[in-house]
């Protein structure tokens, strides 16, 4: 998208990507006492709200304001995923052999993000806040489990949660606040029950197995497992399953249903062992809204066209969702 600063090679008429290499390694070079020398930055628009020459502008005017702006760079567009997203490539020494300031370099970084796209993370972890005290749970692990489901940490500390993105402090609960909150709250026999049933329901066509994310460039989601009953769970009933893993292993899962505002234990719902395990043979598969069962002695690999014995529609009930229901 972009190529600047790079004087010498302007002489090439077709420069490789290995002549901007060297360019960049000999800037480097130019002061020793740098160790990490070189800048690799990502800025990500959610889906496609920003084309490639808005995010392009918007990796500009960043970089200006990091006090990279006279150093050379190439930003690259990319599509590979479902975000549009940009790549910035510099290098954190100056061709006057100073370096590029680097304290609190993360802080900064977002902050300088922020105020481009006009954006108050303040102003919007005020609004989570009071957002996740509407959901009902049973336990301040519970609430923090909400917080972090909504892309906050939070820890607490003088008789307060504190919420944490952005590598900063944006907002505070009081406990006394959750622990109202917790007090009130009354659990419903009949929404864990519907939960079990569904998802009961799922495990016969998809598999429970979780599977770590395979984001490689975000330690946050290399830390997070996903599963296609998770996925089918999401896009069906706006609910969630968050694995809770020890190292490698699952050690338990929590369920939050944003249709209904509850967050569920889910050794209440249904056991981990179930919920897990493999899906080897699937007895249908999803078309729509419904369930499709194969019929008796055929499965997706011997069947082109699977002929289908009945049908289950997964509707969302007014009281209570996730409640299947059974037709012809």
């Amino acid at each position: 998208m972009s190529v600047r600063n790079f004087q010498a090679l302007t002489i090439i008429s077709k420069p490789r990507a290995a002549d901007f290499k060297s360019y960049l390694q000999m800037i480097a070079s130019l002061n020793p006492k740098v160790k990490n020398k070189q800048l690799h930055v990502s800025i990500m628009a959610k889906g496609h709200s920003r084309d490639k020459n808005e995010l392009t502008d918007i990796a500009h005017q960043w970089l200006k304001k990091m006090g990279y702006g006279d150093n050379p760079y190439l930003i690259y567009f990319h599509s590979d995923n479902p975000n549009n997203h940009v790549h910035i490539v510099s290098v954190r020494v100056c061709k006057n052999r100073k370096s590029v300031p680097s304290r609190y370099e993360k802080f900064r970084a977002s902050v300088a993000l922020h105020e481009l796209i006009g954006f108050d993370p303040v102003a919007q972890a005020k609004m989570d806040a009071g957002k996740a005290l509407r959901y009902g749970f049973t336990s301040l692990g519970q609430f923090l489990v909400l917080l972090k489901n909504m892309g906050y940490s939070g820890y607490v500390k003088d008789s307060a949660v504190h919420m944490v993105k952005h590598s900063r402090t944006l907002h505070s609960i009081e406990l006394n606040i959750i622990e109202f909150c917790i007090r009130q709250y009354r659990p419903s026999p009949i929404a864990n029950n519907a939960l079990r049933r569904v998802i009961e329901l799922f495990l016969k066509v998809v598999s429970g197995k979780p599977v770590r994310h395979p984001s490689f460039w975000h330690s946050y989601l290399r830390q997070n497992y996903r599963s296609d009953l998770g996925v089918l769970l999401k896009e069906k009933l706006e609910a969630d399953i968050i694995y809770h893993s020890e190292g490698r292993s699952i050690v338990g899962f929590t369920v939050i249903n944003h249709h209904t505002n509850r967050v569920h234990d889910g050794k209440e719902i249904i056991d981990l062992i179930t919920l897990t395990k493999e899906l080897d043979c699937p007895e249908g598969y999803i078309q729509g809204d419904e369930i499709i069962f194969y019929k008796k002695g055929e499965s997706r690999n011997n069947i082109s066209t699977p002929a289908p014995s009945k049908k289950m529609s997964v509707n969302i009930s007014e009281s209570e969702p996730g409640i299947a229901r059974r037709g012809r």
